[in-house]
């Protein structure tokens, strides 16, 4: 998969296109069937699938709030849809001037002439240029003056509780801590990775040793404890995980804190996925620390059961 990064005056040597537009953030079922669908499309009719995501995210852009939002990042993101085997992945930089066009100069400017798309494929509901006054119809209207055909795609449903597959959706239950349902909308576990970094080694002292990541600016979790299913270095073991604030320490800033089972090695600065499974309980402030190490044995046994039942 080729990638390209370009702003609105750039310029792009690609030509005849099915292009498919959208922040695709969490690359869930949902976007999954989609973009299979634009690259089986594009193979019958033998021009280059493509896929067009601004970054950043518009709403992330209006808003000025970078945190707290996106399901993945970037990496993951262009990982997954290469593996569906995409030709292009195209990002446009959201800045002022791509904000100030038109919905009408949008479909000139940017679909017609620097992108020179055959086809496009959005969904039912597509908003686009400025004050997103931009829609189906006029994508329809405009469609034979710069020919191009146009693909709508409608909600995806799961196919036995016809919930939708929406990535507002995923980041409502990433919050409430659901995380089977997630995986459900996903088709995988949602995960946060990261650097391992030093704590302040009390959960060590108390016999539980842990692996600690920084959040990062993806969406945050609910605080919590969590059955977890961590990767180091192409290895999967099963765990536990608190993320929150700490209270019974005092803590002051979010970190995730993941305990390995039948797991000694030393990964300090080294690169940790965990895996959210299954939520077991808020986080909670104990008034000592025998407290705290009575409670981590019981969700230490609660969740070895149910690692035992998936």
């Amino acid at each position: 998969m080729k990638i390209f990064r370009i702003k609105t005056n750039s310029t792009l040597d690609i030509t005849n296109i099915n292009l498919a537009i959208g922040n695709f953030d969490g690359v869930h079922i949902g976007h999954q069937k989609i973009i299979k669908k634009l690259v089986q499309e594009s193979k019958e009719t033998k021009i280059k699938s493509a896929i067009l995501c601004f970054s950043p995210h518009p709403r992330q852009y209006f808003t000025k709030n970078f945190d707290d939002f996106s399901i993945i990042d970037e990496k993951t993101k262009i990982s997954l849809i290469d593996h569906l085997n995409v030709d292009y992945y195209i990002i446009l930089q959201f800045d002022s001037l791509l904000s100030s066009l038109s919905a009408k100069e949008f479909i000139k400017d940017i679909l017609f002439k620097k992108l020179k798309i055959s086809n496009l494929t959005v969904g039912y509901d597509f908003k686009f240029g400025k004050n997103r006054q931009g829609n189906i119809d006029l994508l329809n209207e405009l469609s034979s003056k710069y020919n191009y055909t146009i693909s709508i795609f409608k909600q995806v449903l799961h196919p036995i509780t016809s919930e939708i597959y929406s990535s507002s959706i995923v980041r409502q239950n990433i919050k409430e801590g659901k995380f089977e349902t997630v995986s459900s909308l996903l088709g995988r576990n949602w995960a946060m990775q990261g650097t391992v970094v030093l704590g302040d080694q009390r959960a060590g002292k108390i016999n539980f040793p842990t692996a600690n990541i920084l959040p990062g600016n993806l969406i945050k979790p609910k605080k919590g404890v969590y059955v977890i299913r961590a990767k180091f270095i192409g290895k999967y073991y099963n765990g536990i995980a608190n993320f929150g604030e700490r209270p019974t320490f005092d803590g002051k800033k979010l970190l995730l804190e993941a305990h390995l089972f039948d797991f000694n090695q030393d990964i300090y600065g080294k690169e940790l996925t965990v895996e959210f499974l299954t939520f077991i309980r808020d986080e909670k402030k104990f008034d000592n620390f025998t407290l705290l190490t009575e409670q981590i044995k019981k969700d230490i046994q609660q969740a070895k059961t149910i690692h035992s039942e998936k």
